[in-house]
């Protein structure tokens, strides 16, 4: 199944992101599948974790749960599609979120060097700058936060962190929609086929990159990379390339703009909580990003693999068995947050959510994406005081695999 809709009859039993219902409303399986015991999606090709519990068995036993299969291989696509990404000699090397200890911490300890605190303090000015710049070009009283704002607002940070030049945003969010495509297992081969043909260029792009920092390293997370950090050696060029486009890049890109847009949809659809937020953005701000975090997580989840024959969630499961880890599903658990439904500025146990994951691979860009979100709501509210929904606005959401977010959040003021 690609974009097609889910049969009325099986809506609560298989689980199809791309397409209608769950596309609008992915709770309305996730409400369903935590009633009942881990179960088989037919669609997704894993069982479905969907209960907070369950996701923190797993998490906490990688010896059992291995994370190898985190996210999709692009070698794993179908063959015309391997074809062609052989044709570019596209490199690919396991990422940072597919490895299990021991490998994992040398390529973790690399990676975090790109988002320290003292990295995150120094790109706030930037931020703001930015926010200021985008809010600035609005036209006559009316914008599309995701695409005039959020969307141009992350690229600058993320791009500016990575090493990119500003001047390259448009092309290498090109390549990494791309990427993105090539690791959707329910996207059309056709699409695919294309996107490994440019993969080519993107490669040599990257690879240019890395070896101008070799020589040249500058305050980025490419130099990092090639370099080492944290008293651990550069890591290979492949492995420099597949972090960029895909653990830097793309994760922090769509799971960041989706937070910002997410947030501010939650704050514009009840007033009680925009009257909070305005009166007292300081204090109000963290706590919507959490609870919102908490509530509509920008990310679905990632897969693990059984290492043996287990028992989760009232099922046996084979050794060899795949995984998804819905932790959207995770974060409205009856069980752990009471009114899972409801945008609660006062939520005690919100820092419990798992939207950034938790444990060893916990995301390394948390603090930066959390500065990102704050930076960006506290532009809108002072620069626009008046902010909005549109009249007859009503939210519809990207057709994604991994990912949960808005394709327009229309504002007035």
């Amino acid at each position: 199944m690609t974009t097609q809709e889910v049969p009325a009859g099986q809506a609560e039993v298989d689980f199809n992101p791309m397409g209608s219902p769950h596309r609008e409303d992915p709770h309305l399986f996730y409400r369903a599948s935590r009633a009942r015991p881990v179960e088989f999606s037919p669609s997704i090709g894993a069982y479905m974790v969907s209960r907070y519990a369950d996701l923190r068995t797993v998490i906490e036993d990688p010896g059992t749960f291995s994370s190898k299969v985190a996210v999709p291989l692009i070698y794993g696509n179908p063959p015309e599609v391997v074809e062609a990404l052989r044709a570019g000699e596209v490199p690919e090397t396991s990422m940072v979120v597919n490895e299990d200890e021991p490998e994992h911490e040398a390529m973790r300890r690399v990676f975090d060097a790109g988002f320290t605190g003292a990295r995150v303090r120094a790109m706030v000015l930037r931020m703001r700058e930015r926010a200021a710049e985008l809010v600035g070009a609005f036209s006559g009283s009316s914008a599309d936060l995701v695409g005039e704002y959020a969307a141009p607002f992350v690229q600058t940070v993320i791009n500016a962190i990575i090493g990119f030049p500003a001047e390259d945003d448009d092309r290498v969010q090109a390549w990494t929609d791309d990427f993105v495509l090539l690791w959707n297992p329910l996207a059309p081969v056709d699409g695919k086929v294309e996107a490994a043909h440019r993969m080519a260029d993107y490669s040599r792009y990257l690879q240019a990159l890395v070896e101008q920092r070799r020589t040249e390293p500058r305050d980025d997370l490419i130099s990092d990379l090639v370099h080492g950090a944290n008293g651990y050696p550069g890591l290979p060029d492949e492995s420099v390339q597949n972090i960029v486009r895909g653990a830097a890049r793309i994760a922090g890109f769509d799971t960041t703009r989706d937070a910002i847009t997410s947030t501010m949809l939650a704050m514009l659809q009840h007033p009680e909580v925009a009257e909070r937020v305005r009166t007292d953005p300081a204090r109000t701000i963290p706590k919507l990003t959490e609870e919102v975090l908490r509530r509509d997580a920008p990310h679905r989840g990632l897969f693990r693999i059984t290492t043996r024959e287990t028992e989760l969630g009232g099922t046996a499961l084979p050794a060899g068995a795949m995984c998804l880890l819905l932790f959207g599903s995770g974060n409205r658990d009856e069980n752990v947050f009471p009114d899972p439904d409801a945008v609660d500025l006062d939520r005690p146990n919100v820092r419990e959510h798992l939207a950034f994951g938790t444990g060893v691979h916990v995301c390394p860009g948390a603090p930066m994406a959390r500065a990102e979100i704050r930076v960006a709501l506290e532009t809108l509210l002072y620069r626009l005081p008046g902010l909005r929904l549109a009249d007859g606005y009503e939210p519809t959401y990207i057709a994604s695999y991994f990912f949960r977010g808005l394709e327009r959040l229309d504002v007035t003021w």
